[in-house]
Formats: structure tokens, C-alpha cells, sequence
């Protein structure tokens, strides 16, 4: 099996497939290979860049917190926020930080505080959506996404994490916001619940990745990739690092194993 993420790793400076990858993606299909996309991106970003190339058998979205059909187009499992969890980590980040805005995913839209609203709208997927009130808990949220006047990435990352109510996953993946999402659900689980019932184990597994959040797929999966680009946080875990995402490389690799 083998597990990529997009951004930054399968998906070129452009955030396209190349021609190269596509072939190498349909040619490890071909062979029996099952290909799963695991992306901070939600079904509606990620789906128009992979849906059209038919080369992914599973996604897994949103940092792990939801598994979606590419065939059906439907979205099948969601690791929700616990509602508990979610209110409290509203008030402890508000009473415990200032300068905050949050941006949170629903089953089936976005919304955020309008001092995100310049952030969401660099953002196709979150185009068709707007500013809102703060979710209740009623529609489960699958994401949190918090930004900050100043800080911005792992900075960011460092400065909130003593605040989290819960041990929710704090999580980075090259953009100026941090991602929140519920407790241990990570890439690595979400892939767990899909390959577990196939027969398989993280053994079976070649994970590729370039971020913080990809951090736990590369020490889970039995064999981890790190591309040239990646931070040095995924290289620390990873068994083998390649050349940089721009280069095909993940491709290179892909058509080695075949």
C-alpha cells in the first residue's frame, strides 16, 4: 500500500499532479498496488485536483479526521472534535492568548471568525462558504484551524499547545494557521481503520510526507519517506529521504518498486 500526502510532497510547486506522477500512480494500481492521498485538505480541495486522474483508491482528509470514497464521492467515516473538547478549547485559547481567529470544518461546510475571513478567502475550497457564528457542538466539527496576528506555524504551534484542554492533535502542514483536530486522531489512525479490515498492517505501508503533520504516518508506516523538501521534524522520523517534491521524486520512487 502505499499512503502520500499532496501538498508539498505528491503534488508539484504548482499543487497539480505531474504527467509523471499520474502514470506512476496508475501504473501501481495496475500492478495491485492500493494508493491512498492522506492530506490536510478536505473531499472539496482535494477531490478536483485527484478525482479527474483516477489514481487514488482511498482519501484520507482533513489531517485524519475523515475518510472519503473518490468513487461514490461520498465521505464514509468522520473522527469528529468531541463537543466537550471543542467548547473548552474555544475558551482556553480565547482566555488564555489574544489575537486568535479560528476557521472550523463541518460534515458538509466551513465557517469562521471574520478576522480569518482574508486567510479562508486565499483558499478555493472555502470560496463557497463564509464567516459564521462559533459552532455549538449540534453539526460535529471535524477541524480547527487558528491563526494569529504575528506568529505563524510551528511558533504558533508551540505557544498553543500548553493550552489544549485535552491532548487534542496540534498539527502544522506548511500554511500560516495551525490545524486542531481530536484527540489521537492523526493520518496514522485514519489509515489504520482503512487498511485493518483489508488484511493489512502499517507493515504493508509506504508513507510519503514533508510536514509536522505528517509525522506520525512516517513512524507508523513500515517504511516512511521523507522528500527534500520536507521539514526537518519529518525528516527526524523518516527511514529514507528523497529529492524535493518538484523533481517527480515521489513518482522516481514509485516506479523503482515496479
Amino acid at each position: 500500500m502505499i499512503a502520500s500526502d499532496l501538498d508539498g510532497t505528491l503534488l508539484g510547486p504548482d499543487h497539480r499532479l505531474s504527467a509523471r506522477t499520474v502514470a506512476a500512480l496508475r501504473a501501481a494500481r495496475a500492478a495491485g498496488w492500493t494508493v491512498i492521498a492522506a492530506t490536510g485538505r478536505n473531499p472539496t480541495s482535494a477531490m478536483p485536483l485527484l478525482g479527474p486522474h483516477d489514481v487514488i483508491d482511498t482519501l484520507v482528509g482533513s489531517n485524519g479526521s475523515l475518510v472519503h470514497d473518490p468513487v461514490t464521492d461520498t465521505t464514509a467515516h468522520r473522527f469528529p472534535i468531541d463537543a466537550g473538547h471543542l467548547a473548552a478549547l474555544f475558551t482556553s485559547l480565547d482566555n488564555g492568548f489574544t489575537g486568535l481567529s479560528y476557521c472550523w470544518e463541518l460534515a458538509d461546510s466551513s465557517a469562521w471568525d471574520h478576522d480569518f475571513d482574508d486567510i479562508a478567502r486565499q483558499h478555493e475550497d472555502l470560496l463557497m462558504h463564509a464567516p459564521g457564528p462559533r459552532p455549538n457542538g449540534d453539526d460535529p466539527v471535524t477541524k480547527v484551524m487558528v491563526r494569529h496576528s504575528d506568529l505563524i506555524g510551528r511558533q504558533l504551534a508551540d505557544q498553543l499547545e500548553p493550552l489544549l484542554p485535552a491532548p487534542l492533535t496540534l498539527g502544522c502542514s506548511g500554511v500560516s494557521f495551525v490545524e486542531i483536530t481530536g484527540v489521537d486522531v492523526d493520518k496514522s489512525r485514519a489509515l489504520a481503520h482503512v487498511i485493518e479490515p483489508l488484511g493489512f498492517t502499517a507493515d504493508d505501508v509506504i508513507a510519503f510526507g514533508d510536514n509536522h503533520n505528517d509525522r506520525q504516518m512516517l513512524s507508523w508506516a513500515g517504511r516512511g519517506i521523507a522528500v527534500g523538501n520536507a521539514v526537518d521534524a519529518a525528516k527526524d522520523v523518516a527511514d529514507e529521504i528523497i529529492g524535493d517534491h518538484g523533481d517527480d521524486s515521489v513518482a522516481a520512487y514509485i516506479e523503482s518498486l515496479l
